[in-house]
């Protein structure tokens, strides 16, 4: 389980469960902390000129064991899918040798459709 976090404030829970390992990437549902819906009133989202998706960009993201993901970019997303809203983190740009330690099954997974 991974911890995305604002500074130091723990926002949700994600599994990071879907990936592309040659360009670095995971992503994957948040589980939102008791802290999110006080942290989105603070912190006003992205405009993205689509008022059903919220973007909050410049988070972290903690393994379980506390190690920092070293991403270039980490995004959160509120998206509102007409009456179903679901909270979802892009994590971009991880070095590949720290996406292949922390998700060998996403590279397992791309591999093998070449096999």
């Amino acid at each position: 389980m991974f911890e995305i976090r604002f500074n130091e404030i723990p926002l949700g829970t994600s599994q990071l469960e879907s990936g592309d390992p040659p360009m670095g990437c995971v992503e994957g549902k948040v589980a939102p902390s008791e802290y999110f819906e006080q942290f989105a009133k603070i912190n006003p989202p992205q405009d993205e000129g689509d008022p059903a998706i919220k973007r909050w960009t410049g988070l972290r993201v903690l393994t379980s064991e506390g190690q920092e993901l070293d991403a270039q970019d980490i995004v959160l997303m509120e998206i509102d899918f007409g009456g179903t809203t679901e909270l979802r983190v892009d994590v971009l740009g991880i070095p590949s040798k720290q996406c292949k330690t922390l998700f060998p099954h996403h590279c397992k997974a791309y591999e093998s459709q070449f096999t």
